[in-house]
Order: C-alpha cells, then sequence, then structure tokens
C-alpha cells in the first residue's frame, strides 16, 4: 500500500481567518481532523499528520490506518453523525508512521453551516494509549500468577466454564489434569524459597513445552497447577500428554547452582455429557490425584479407571 508523504496542511478556510481557534484546537486535543460529508479531508492538524505521516485524501484513507477490529466501527461512527446530527465516540487502535500502534479516543462532532445544514464533520482525537496499557497490565494482574506468568485460579475458572458450555453444544470431550509436584516442601525447605519460586518458574516453562498452544495451563496456588485439553477424543491422546509431562519432569534439574530430582503426580478426568458442573469435575481429579498419592507418586491416574499409570 503506498501512500503521500506531503506533510503540507491541508487548509481550511475558517481556521485561516481564525489563527486563534485554530491553534486553541491544536494545543487542546493530541490529533484533530474535518470531513466533508462526502467524506473529503479539508483540514488536519500538524500532529495528525505526524502521526498518519502523510495527508490522507479522505476518510477512507484514514480507514486504512485503522486496526481491522475497528474499521466498521468508525464507518458506522461517520454514518450515524450524517443521520443524526450528534456526537458520539469511539475508542479504536491505530498504526502510526512510525509503525507502531496507538490508542485513540475519538470524538465525531457534527458542525452545521450558516443555513444550519450539516456541513462537516470534526474528528477530535486523544492519545489513550498510556491508559489503555495499564488497563491491560491490570487485567493480567487480575487473572495471571505473577510468579510464573501463568493464567491463575480465577482465569482457569472461566474457561472452564467456558469449556463446559462448548462441550455441552458441541459434544467435543476434553480433559482436565491436576497436577502436585511430589516433595516441593522439601525443595522449599533444604535450598530455601528463593530456589524453590526459581524452580516453579522453571517449572511452568518446562510443563508448557509439553503442551500445544490451545491448550490452558494454570496455576492454582503453591505447587499445583491444572491444565485443559480442548477437543481430545479420547483416552489415549490424553494418556501419551501425561506420559510426556512425567517423563519431562523427571528429567534432572539445575536451578541457582542447586542440582536435583523432581517429580510429579497428576490427577485425570474427562469430560462426558454426564458431568454437571465445574465443581464435579474438580471434585474428580481431586479424587484421582489422592489415589496417586497414595501409591507412591509420580504417577497419574484418570478418575474413570482404577489403574495407576
Amino acid at each position: 500500500m503506498s501512500h503521500k508523504t506531503n506533510l503540507e496542511l491541508a487548509t481550511h478556510p475558517w481556521f485561516e481567518k481564525n489563527t486563534f481557534v485554530r491553534q486553541f484546537i491544536e494545543q487542546a486535543w493530541d490529533l484533530f481532523c474535518m470531513f466533508d460529508v462526502h467524506g473529503n479531508l479539508t483540514y488536519a492538524s500538524k500532529s495528525f499528520n505526524q502521526v498518519i505521516g502523510f495527508i490522507p485524501k479522505d476518510f477512507q484513507q484514514v480507514v486504512e490506518f485503522i486496526d481491522s477490529e475497528y474499521r466498521m466501527d468508525l464507518h458506522k461512527m461517520f454514518i450515524k453523525t450524517l443521520q443524526t446530527c450528534s456526537s458520539s465516540k469511539l475508542e479504536f487502535r491505530m498504526r502510526s508512521a512510525s509503525e507502531s500502534f496507538i490508542w485513540l479516543e475519538c470524538t465525531a462532532i457534527p458542525i452545521r453551516n450558516e443555513e444550519g445544514v450539516l456541513a462537516e464533520i470534526s474528528f477530535v482525537l486523544s492519545d489513550i494509549t498510556l491508559r489503555k496499557n495499564q488497563e491491560a497490565r491490570l487485567v493480567a494482574m487480575a487473572f495471571h500468577d505473577p510468579l510464573t506468568g501463568l493464567p491463575n485460579r480465577r482465569l482457569f475458572k472461566e474457561q472452564l466454564q467456558q469449556m463446559l458450555l462448548q462441550a455441552r453444544r458441541t459434544n467435543r470431550p476434553f480433559a482436565l489434569l491436576y497436577l502436585d509436584i511430589d516433595d516441593f516442601k522439601v525443595i522449599n525447605d533444604t535450598m530455601g524459597h528463593d530456589v524453590g519460586d526459581a524452580f516453579l518458574q522453571d517449572f511452568a516453562l518446562r510443563i508448557q513445552g509439553c503442551l500445544r498452544e490451545v491448550d490452558m495451563f494454570a496455576r492454582m496456588g503453591g505447587d499445583e497447577f491444572t491444565i485443559l485439553l480442548p477437543a481430545v477424543d479420547c483416552e489415549e491422546h490424553v494418556d501419551s500428554v501425561a506420559q510426556r509431562i512425567i517423563q519431562c519432569v523427571e528429567q534432572p534439574w539445575e536451578v541457582q547452582g542447586q542440582h536435583f530430582r523432581a517429580t510429579v503426580s497428576m490427577g485425570i478426568t474427562m469430560y462426558h455429557s454426564d458431568k454437571t458442573d465445574a465443581a464435579n469435575m474438580m471434585k474428580e481429579v481431586d479424587i484421582a490425584l489422592y489415589k496417586v498419592k497414595g501409591k507412591g507418586r509420580n504417577h497419574y491416574q484418570f478418575y474413570q479407571t482404577a489403574t495407576v499409570h
């Protein structure tokens, strides 16, 4: 996609006569531009041209810089302003001339001529990138474990509920695995909590290497983790994942100069049509895990079977 690079301001007769108003507008907002009712650009502030990198000919050329997720919304806002002559707001993400993405809060304001007829639409835009980034960080903090960066218990519960709803609609089974690191307290007590924390971080990375991108791996707290395996049609597939995890954890560990071995125990359950809710599935994996712990650990067990693998 090629664009003009001329950064000269698009001029507007009214702004040419009202220097004070133009200067006020350009200092009051981060970006400012105006279009006639046909979508042709009639004015653009210096800051607008600096962000875009060229003078757009019309509204459509501006839309090309908007994240595709918001393009239709911006079109609808333009049309709504034409039809109702009322102001409206929209937040969207766009690509700047430097190829970076910024968030903007856009207010569309209808401008009438001396006869009271809608003549132009002004767009007042404020850069809200900092606020959006802060909001994203707060969301990440609310739904992710600060030590490992994994989804936390809260996000896991939400995802489990979503999987249950989807499974009931599609009749596609999924698997839930509950992991508990064997004798993690010994690692903490003998090597220190710093080593224990670093081990949990390395453990999270190692397990993630055993999973698909679509799988969800979450930390429930302490040394307990959960895995959701969507769209698995048989226990054999889950069995291979569990074996891979067991073998992966059994490999030697070196954490902050400390060398040791570790193992993990797992309880597993599969979704079937007779499952009623998330609490029931959690109860099943807990029972399966308890049986593994009572038979020597470093194994996994399906709730539906009595065999420890």
